[in-house]
């Protein structure tokens, strides 16, 4: 009965480090996924540390996204590279949120701080826009917005795209 008893506790104390081990590089890698943080889609963008003008920055509908664009914000694909040459909206600017620190000093030599911008990605469940726009934010740049149903719903409504095979 004493191997039985020292068995499950061995198991047990693995299954504790493998767990602390899992949680610790969750929390340290670029991509973990969060464990707290806004989950509601209703609400806006997904995110891991909701800010409390996140709802101010939020555009919540195709139809104000679609009037930005036409005023001439300037939209930008948070989306890994490959994601944006398979297909984006009509003239945004590929700034892959995993690129930023490489593409950002040719960014600040293109758009000066007060430019309007509107950061989308996959939708709602993809939070690489919300990085996007805090880490703009956090360089100074004071006019951008988050499209929190990114091109899905922009492709849905059969607005302008470029590249892939649903070109408009």
């Amino acid at each position: 009965m004493k191997s039985g008893v020292r068995y499950l506790m061995r198991m047990a104390l693995l299954v504790g480090v493998s767990a602390g081990v899992a949680l610790v590089w969750n929390a340290l890698a670029p991509w973990g996924l969060p464990l707290f943080g806004q989950w509601d889609t209703e609400v806006g963008v997904v995110t891991p540390a909701p800010e409390d003008d996140e709802a101010d920055l939020t555009v919540q509908t195709v139809e104000e996204a679609q009037v930005l664009w036409a005023k001439g914000a300037v939209f930008l694909d948070a989306r890994a590279a490959q994601s944006y040459s398979e297909g984006h909206i009509k003239g945004a600017v590929s700034f892959s949120v995993y690129d930023f620190d490489a593409l950002f000093f040719d960014f600040i030599d293109a758009y000066p701080p007060e430019t309007p911008f509107v950061t989308y990605c996959s939708g709602r469940f993809c939070d690489e826009s919300h990085r996007l726009a805090a880490m703009l934010k956090e360089e100074g740049y004071v006019h951008v917005r988050i499209f929190a149903d990114g091109l899905p719903a922009w492709m849905a409504a059969g607005l302008p795209v470029d590249g892939g095979t649903d070109e408009r």
